[in-house]
């Protein structure tokens, strides 16, 4: 009887390891997606004029779906022919501030739920000038 507790102790134990793996494994492979979606938009306003960036709004959130594809485009995501077929039920904020009149800070904020149903974020900003883009920078 004892054998048989131990053993069902360390099947249990087991499983958890299994379980606590799968996430971890889940999380990172979202975080990747995550840091891939706000790299690509900070590679897309290199390609981008001043007039174009200062006409954005200042937030705009959308859904990184194929579906939403033409829509994301016309309000200025761009996240090529793969990305949405994996990064389903991820969203991307875009938020712009001002900091000169010729400088933008422009934060991508990018939000998604693991497989658990807790929600994560990832972020990374940048600042256009006038002249182009400066420098960029992530956090978690």
């Amino acid at each position: 009887m004892v054998g048989t507790a131990v053993m069902l102790l360390a099947l249990v134990g087991m499983i958890q390891v299994i379980i606590s793996g799968t996430e971890m494994m889940d999380v990172a492979r979202k975080q990747t997606i995550a840091m891939q979606i706000i790299h690509g938009q900070i590679d897309n306003l290199r390609l981008s004029e001043w007039s174009t960036v200062n006409g954005y709004p200042a937030s705009r959130t959308v859904t990184v779906s194929a579906a939403s594809q033409t829509t994301n485009i016309g309000y200025g995501f761009v996240f090529g022919s793969n990305l949405p077929a994996i990064s389903t039920g991820f969203t991307c904020t875009r938020t712009i501030s001002t900091v000169r009149t010729d400088l933008k800070q422009i934060t991508f904020t990018v939000t998604w739920r693991g497989n658990t149903g807790r929600t994560y974020t990832r972020t990374g900003s940048t600042y256009f000038g006038n002249n182009g883009l400066y420098v960029t920078y992530q956090r978690t």
